[in-house]
């Protein structure tokens, strides 16, 4: 912990022993944070449904028109290639905004709970520039673009989270600027302090009054336009950068501008070196295997049966207790799928179920989840030490765990007949 932080904490201490008014409005503010990440963890549950059949159907259209391409290059007629490339590059910018999305809906989630901070080794700047990719039709027509790198080493974090927080950052720094882009400027610029890493995002910009500063990184507080923006995007922020051990802060004056500013811990040697060993080769698909998928999303099952047809045979359930009825008939299964929120009869419910009466698909027993927004299934989490497969996954990530289960889970017995 950081200096600063310490003395807030001794500091937020202080205010509390000789003002208890201020002690009541902290527990209040606490249990306010506690209803808005209830409402995240719900929100987020609601979209990782829809939004893991949206990404899987997606990389199964962009598969099948990737494979029909290469048969016909070279047979087909050139107008016909020409359409299927068309209709590629538009399906793989869908599958880009989905993952978008489902990084923000991760953020969101990240948001309802406490968690630690990954301690991967990322390079900043390369982060930085990826952002400044996706951001620079936003960029271009409002300001002058200037970049300030110090070259820093690698620092503790995680790409994805990192990227959406400077993305927004950056976003904002865009969408404060009037007037001509020759006239104003962003300016990305890092640099070390005190064994740190420093990223600062400026922009010439409206600024922010004296009176909101103290506020904006309250959930659902904006200074932005009625119908502009939320108010969730710099909580989040703040929730990333102080789960990766980071601090972030503002400084802004009207009509001159504002800057962000995050620092960061560079990451220990040891994990740059690891993280500079070269990546291990992909791994052989593994052999034809009976995957039992319980969701009650039928589109989830459907999208699964899809992707790995001709590959593996898939059987869908679409609640609890069809799963369980099923298993009674057969449960000579390599994986099973199984949602943990569903209506009927819950994920915790047939897995309980199964430890019962067909113990040795225990180690097969892999949970999806879009959110765990109960007390119960929170708890059910916490202790079970199974695999899990978070909402919205993609299809590598289920041969991933395909093939980890079918490498290291005692032999199923011959199905009985």
């Amino acid at each position: 912990m950081s200096d600063s932080s310490q003395l807030l904490r001794r500091t937020e201490k202080l205010r509390a022993l000789v003002d208890p008014s201020h002690a009541e409005h902290r527990r209040a503010e606490t249990e306010r944070m506690a209803s808005l990440g209830t409402l995240a963890a719900g929100v987020a549950h609601e979209i990782n449904n829809p939004l893991s059949y949206v990404l899987g159907s997606l990389e199964v259209g962009l598969r099948e028109l990737s494979d029909l391409r290469e048969l016909l290059r070279g047979t087909g007629p050139s107008e016909e290639l020409e359409h299927i490339s068309d209709a590629v590059a538009a399906l793989d910018s869908a599958r880009e905004g989905a993952e978008r999305v489902r990084h923000i809906v991760r953020d969101l989630m990240d948001f309802s709970r406490a968690g630690a901070g990954s301690g991967e080794a990322v390079d900043i700047e390369a982060i930085l520039d990826a952002t400044i990719r996706v951001a620079w039709n936003e960029i271009r027509h409002r300001a002058r673009l200037v970049k300030r790198y110090a070259g820093l080493p690698l620092v503790c974090g995680e790409e994805a989270r990192l990227g959406q927080v400077f993305l927004n950052l950056i976003m904002n720094a865009a969408q404060a600027i009037e007037g001509e882009p020759a006239d104003n400027e962003i300016v990305i610029s890092t640099r070390r302090e005190e064994g740190s890493a420093v990223i600062e995002v400026s922009d010439t910009g409206s600024g922010i009054r004296e009176a909101q500063l103290p506020r904006v990184f309250e959930p659902f507080y904006t200074t932005k336009p009625a119908g502009s923006g939320v108010g969730v995007g710099l909580a989040i922020c703040r929730g990333i950068v102080t789960e990766l051990g980071g601090e972030i802060s503002v400084s802004s004056e009207p009509r001159r501008g504002t800057t962000f500013r995050v620092v960061l811990p560079f990451a220990p040697e040891d994990s740059a070196a690891r993280r500079a060993v070269a990546e291990p080769p992909p791994e052989a698909e593994p052999a034809r295997s009976r995957i039992l998928v319980v969701d009650d999303e039928p589109l989830l099952g459907q999208t699964l049966l899809y992707a790995f047809k001709g590959r593996h045979d898939v059987s869908i359930c679409t609640s609890g207790r069809d799963a369980l009825a099923r298993l009674q008939q057969d449960a000579h299964f390599d994986l099973v799928l199984c949602d943990l929120m569903m209506p009927d009869v819950s994920g915790a419910a047939v897995y309980e179920s199964v430890q019962q009466t067909h113990p040795e698909l225990i180690d097969r027993f892999v949970f999806m989840t879009g959110g765990a927004f109960t007390e119960r299934a929170r708890e059910f989490l916490e202790q079970h030490r199974g695999a899990q497969l978070e909402k919205p996954f993609n299809i590598n990530d289920v041969e991933r765990i395909l093939r980890q289960i079918t490498a290291s889970a005692a032999p199923l017995p011959a199905p009985s007949r």
